[in-house]
């Protein structure tokens, strides 16, 4: 995968492209915004950063080709015009003149000035760390971020004697629906019920997870009557066993309840028998099948919660010029090169 298809995966995980099925809270928001944001990460930002370069670009060149040319007369006036050759490179025996070596210098740095367009990748990369950084695990975390080594966290602190600060500072705290309540939706001339029901307690003597999930009851996972379809819900710690046959031992909370939902699709579609509600329920809705959509809906609409920040523009500007200081333009990187112009281009462009 290339650096700019990495950071363009990236912004869809920010903006909750996988979610585009859930049409409550702040996903109706996302959704209703989605082609707009589709089209900035596909075409737009590609476009910003090419006249971003373009327009820095042409503005160092300028003053280079204004210094260069005047060495270029300096060495004409002090050498004669004979010792260029026809092509206008510096002749051999002139390299190792005063006037010779400072032309020589200007035209390397005109050179890599002119071929800058290879650090557009770096932006790319350089973009994808910043926005990475704040992204664990299917959330966006607005940490002050200090540096990627040693002590990697910084809270604002202006001298105060005391100072208290907590991690989600400047942000509020919503959660998207209530606990527990059925959850009912029409198939054709069906009816489906979404049920939670208590889990029993001997299961938590084995849990092999901190987090609870929607998994089927194990007593009574569905019954149907008189074209309605009741399907049961326990809400709880997954145990080793559950852990393996979900498949679930890595990834986030919500890839994790996703794999689950998978799977209690398939269970339920082998426990109805009857072809006329399997039709129903295997109606594509956004891609998915009906009573999968539903169930991803179900169990998001019952666990999602999110932080809205008060100003989170304010904070990713501040962040992104520490983060050009210490990242883009960090003495490591300075120091192994001989021109600085296309780290000053690069840093710009990341700013923009």
């Amino acid at each position: 995968m290339d650096t700019i298809q990495k950071f363009q995966d990236l912004l869809r995980k920010l903006f909750q492209f996988e979610a585009s099925d859930l049409d409550f809270g702040i996903y109706r928001v996302l959704n209703y915004k989605r082609d707009r944001a589709e089209k900035f990460i596909q075409e737009d930002l590609k476009n910003k950063v090419e006249d971003a370069f373009a327009k820095h670009k042409d503005e160092r060149l300028a003053d280079i080709n204004r210094i260069f040319e005047e060495a270029k007369e300096k060495v004409a006036q002090t050498l004669g015009k004979e010792a260029f050759t026809p092509t206008g490179e510096l002749k051999e025996e002139f390299k190792n003149t005063p006037v010779g070596r400072d032309f020589l210098s200007l035209k390397a740095q005109k050179d890599e000035a002119e071929a800058i367009d290879e650090i557009k990748l770096q932006v790319f990369n350089d973009l994808y760390n910043f926005f990475s950084r704040y992204y664990e695990e299917g959330d966006f975390v607005p940490h002050y971020r200090y540096s990627i080594k040693g002590h990697k966290y910084a809270i604002p602190y202006n001298g105060e004697e005391v100072k208290l600060y907590w991690a989600n500072s400047d942000q509020y705290y919503t959660k998207t629906g209530l606990l527990f309540r059925d959850y009912t939706f029409k198939a054709g001339d069906y009816r489906v019920i979404f049920r939670i029901v208590s889990a029993k307690e001997e299961l938590g003597s084995n849990k092999a997870t901190k987090e609870r999930f929607f998994v089927l009851d194990d007593e009574e996972p569905l019954t149907i009557e008189d074209k309605l379809l009741i399907i049961r819900f326990q809400y709880r710690e997954l145990t080793e066993k559950e852990v393996r046959h979900y498949d679930v031992e890595g990834g986030s909370n919500t890839s994790k309840q996703e794999k689950i939902n998978q799977k209690s699709y398939d269970e339920i579609f082998k426990g109805i028998k009857d072809l006329a509600l399997k039709a129903c329920l295997e109606q594509p809705r956004n891609e998915k099948p009906l009573l999968l959509y539903h169930l991803n809906r179900f169990t998001a609409k019952n666990t999602k919660d999110y932080f809205i920040h008060k100003n989170l523009k304010k904070f990713l500007s501040e962040q992104l010029d520490y983060f050009i200081k210490a990242e883009v333009l960090d003495i490591e990187t300075l120091e192994k090169e001989r021109f600085l112009d296309k780290h000053i281009t690069r840093a710009k462009v990341v700013r923009e």
